[in-house]
């Protein structure tokens, strides 16, 4: 099975250099790891007590960020290093204040490895949730050097599990420690014989510590002007639909905030094409002094770092990316306290599910769903505040899991 992982890989990377030719984001995967040994030497290659952490893109950086935090402010000295696979998760979080050095992970090959991790003075290493890499396990393994999975889930549908995986499986028996978010992975593991402690997800303490850190935006707060406003988090054009859909369906009684996942020129454009000619829209960039933002029942938000510090002034969420199992981060809002609506195809994130259990989380199907519980909400005040507090509930109840990892490893 190496070998035909090792060709896997460089099937992959010759893919990659194929695809960049037009594509940016492959372009970047590239460019990015051009002298990466030279670089990583320049950067950390005297550095000490190194704790290295891999995120495969932003989503699971959040998920690190609280540790690696409670890492510098108990263990100043301690060196930071962040690897990313992804472009855009490298792109947003490069210049990350707490690491000493921001990288790509070089491709997983046997070569790459030994030379990443022998020329490193490596504590501790952490991949998060999914982050799990043959051959750096292998050398890391091999090195003694302890490492672990953080914020992880499981599912029977994955690779590990089946027949055919046991490969794959094995891979899990190297890690130090692995740390689940819930119950449900950790039963998964222990019948396959792998050890875990189930410490939650890392994301609530994370979230939780932002919305204290929240600071007033006059501009969004002024087109929000204590009117029911829905905040569409991170949304994708299916989101965007059902949501102008329903915007018109109740003769705009609620004002929109669209933050969309993508905030290209044409993605923009493809929202404002939508919006009907009755309805005043504006978007972010384009506001100037004077102007009365109350008069707008549309704001869209191209420019990045602005939705955290949005949600403050939203009624409800819908969260983007629910009905493609990309799901983007539902807790935000919530620590606000707002009810989320997102789509209902999130088998990959056990919170979603958990949100709806717990009462303040709605997964929807189609439109028909979504004008149905939104306008429940709407119209009833108290059930309103009834769900806000609920999910206020739930972020309160499962922080601790950077402090109970912190405990363990370090």
């Amino acid at each position: 099975m190496s070998i035909v992982y090792a060709l896997i890989i460089r099937f992959y990377r010759i893919m990659i250099g194929l695809v960049s030719l037009w594509n940016p984001k492959a372009k970047n995967w590239i460019v990015g790891r051009k002298d990466w040994e030279s670089k990583l030497n320049q950067k950390m290659g005297t550095k000490e007590n190194i704790h290295w952490f891999h995120c495969a893109s932003l989503g699971e950086f959040e998920q690190a960020r609280p540790l690696i935090e409670k890492i510098k402010s108990e263990k100043s000295s301690s060196s930071i290093l962040v690897s990313f696979f992804s472009p855009s998760g490298y792109e947003q979080r490069k210049n990350y204040e707490l690491a000493d050095y921001v990288c790509y992970l070089p491709l997983d090959t046997k070569r790459n490895t030994k030379k990443f991790i022998s020329s490193l003075n490596i504590t501790k290493a952490f991949f998060v949730k999914y982050e799990v890499w043959p051959n750096y396990f292998k050398e890391l393994n091999r090195q003694k050097i302890d490492f672990y999975i953080i914020s992880a889930t499981f599912r029977k549908s994955q690779i590990y599990f089946k027949p055919t995986g046991i490969w794959f499986k094995n891979l899990l028996k190297l890690p130090t420690q692995i740390f689940v978010q819930e119950e449900a992975s950790k039963i998964l593991l222990s019948e396959n014989n792998i050890e875990s402690i189930v410490s939650g997800d890392t994301r609530y303490d994370r979230v939780l510590s932002t919305s204290k850190k929240s600071t007033p935006n006059p501009i969004i707060e002024q087109f929000y002007s204590s009117k029911f406003t829905l905040i569409a988090g991170s949304s994708w054009e299916k989101e965007e639909e059902l949501i102008l859909k329903a915007f018109y369906a109740s003769n705009s009684s609620f004002k929109v905030v669209f933050a969309p996942h993508d905030i290209s020129e044409s993605h923009v454009k493809g929202i404002v094409d939508r919006v009907k000619k009755e309805s005043k829209y504006i978007k972010y960039s384009d506001i100037k002094e004077g102007v009365n933002l109350q008069e707008y029942d549309i704001l869209i938000l191209d420019n990045i770092g602005l939705l955290s510090n949005a949600y403050q002034y939203g009624s409800v969420a819908f969260i983007g990316g629910g009905f493609n199992n990309a799901l983007h981060n539902i807790l935000e809002p919530a620590t606000f306290g707002l009810p989320v609506f997102y789509g209902n195809n999130h088998e990959k994130f056990p919170e979603a599910n958990d949100m709806k259990l717990n009462g303040a989380g709605v997964d929807i199907e189609g439109y028909l769903d979504f004008e149905k519980e939104l306008e429940l909400i709407l119209e009833d005040k108290e059930l309103l505040a009834k769900k806000m507090e609920l999910n206020k509930n739930f972020i309160q109840s499962r922080t601790g899991a950077t402090k109970l990892i912190y405990t363990h490893c370090i």
